[in-house]
């Protein structure tokens, strides 16, 4: 059986949303409007579909392919304006309905949820309302999605801070952090990616994938998505240009590690000859072991902006003898080689970068190794955990050398008052 799919083109009342991907593409609580057709026309017994696209066709037919995540045949068709229901079957069912699914689940405009009435596109508040109301049956087909709370709905790889408040109903997609003193809800929605920084207020909401929300920002009755915030009851849109208020992740993402500067460099060769009984200590700790005082590590970074490669590998060390920060020593070479910096995301092995499956997580590399992480200042002892992994995305966001500051600063209390040697 067949089946055709409308993707709506032009919504002057839903033009925020189609700034950022086509409607058909605007994520519902971690789906999109066209995702959760094709699932339900598969139900119906679909086998063969066919999608009109009048806007950005390349990124409907890059977000469904082939059909093959719903067990159907996809084909993609750009057309020149968006089809009416009767145009599309006058020129798609020449030969009859014979083959198709019945109607009307022959041609399906998507401009509505599967099985709704209700249409999303006449005004913000529509598309707002429809989100609310599909939270408690969406649950059940998100992966990973748990009812944390009463109301309150959690994904896959999200961290809560204990101090954060979720007020229901909210929705918290997949790989998203919220910061301490954090406020989300009632009636707010997360999607994936997000971080909400430290006292962040979210009420009455709803914000876009990868969006940053900044430290102490109130967002009220809007929607926030990347460098965007709208008033989603009045359609009165801002673009907020401070990236520490609102900014996009996703777009960090194309960023390029530049080499350290010299004065960061002649700083690590200076801290080397001020510290070498350091290399005499670990020395006299590790003599006994068979094994060698510096262990050679493989560690993956961006290339500089000139490189031209995906990214590249490069030698670093560390000492034996010592636990903690102490053994990271040797890395101050590095920094004197320009392979790394004071302050920046701790170095991936090969195998770990591959595990980056996704622009939030791909972030890790957009800025240069470093000898110190912001997962280090916040206490995240295990270097490539979920924690870490949302550190080195907001730093990679934020970083700066206010940040930097900030970070050398508790590292060296730390470093100095609480490790081991």
């Amino acid at each position: 059986m067949k089946a055709l799919i409308i993707c709506p083109a032009d919504r002057t009342k839903a033009d925020f949303l189609a700034n950022h991907a086509p409607l058909a593409l605007v994520p519902m609580l971690g789906r999109s409007l066209l995702d959760l057709t094709l699932a339900h026309l598969a139900n119906l017994g679909a086998k063969q579909v066919l999608v009109l696209a009048a806007d950005r066709p390349e990124k409907v037919r890059a977000a469904v392919s082939q059909g093959e995540a719903w067990g159907v045949r996809v084909e993609v068709h750009p057309e020149q304006h968006e089809l009416t229901i009767a145009e599309a079957r006058a020129k798609y069912q020449a030969d009859g309905p014979a083959g198709w699914l019945p109607a009307p689940h022959d041609v399906v405009l998507l401009d509505r949820l599967p099985g709704s009435e209700h249409g999303l596109f006449g005004n913000y508040s529509e598309w707002f309302d429809a989100l609310r109301d599909l939270m408690a049956d969406a649950v059940q087909d998100r992966i990973g999605m748990r009812e944390f709370a009463p109301g309150v709905f959690v994904g896959l790889r999200s961290q809560i801070s204990r101090d954060a408040r979720l007020e229901p109903p909210c929705w918290i997609s997949n790989y998203t952090w919220i910061g301490s003193g954090a406020k989300i809800g009632p009636n707010t929605i997360v999607e994936t990616g997000c971080y909400a920084d430290q006292n962040a207020e979210v009420t009455d909401s709803f914000v876009g994938p990868n969006t940053y929300v900044g430290a102490l920002t109130e967002v009220r009755e809007s929607f926030a998505w990347g460098h965007g915030l709208l008033k989603w009851r009045t359609g009165v849109f801002s673009e907020v240009t401070d990236d520490f208020l609102l900014c996009d992740l996703a777009s960090r993402t194309k960023s390029r590690r530049q080499r350290p500067g010299l004065f960061g460099r002649s700083a690590a060769l200076l801290a080397l000859l001020l510290t070498w009984p350091v290399a005499v200590i670990g020395w006299l700790h590790h003599r006994r072991s068979e094994m060698p005082l510096f262990t050679p590590c493989v560690g993956v970074r961006a290339p500089v902006a000139s490189a031209g490669k995906p990214m590249e590998t490069y030698c670093y060390y560390e000492m034996g003898g010592f636990n903690g920060s102490w053994k990271r020593w040797p890395e101050l070479w590095s920094i004197v080689c320009g392979h790394a910096a004071w302050v920046g995301n701790r170095p991936l092995t090969p195998t770990q970068a591959r595990e980056l499956t996704n622009d939030f997580e791909t972030l890790w590399l957009a800025v240069p190794p470093g000898l110190f992480s912001l997962a280090d200042a916040m206490g995240c002892r295990e270097v490539f955990s979920e924690e870490a992994k949302v550190h080195a995305c907001f730093y990679a966001v934020q970083h700066g050398w206010r940040k930097d500051m900030e970070i050398l600063s508790r590292i060296f209390r730390r470093v100095f008052a609480d490790e081991s040697t």
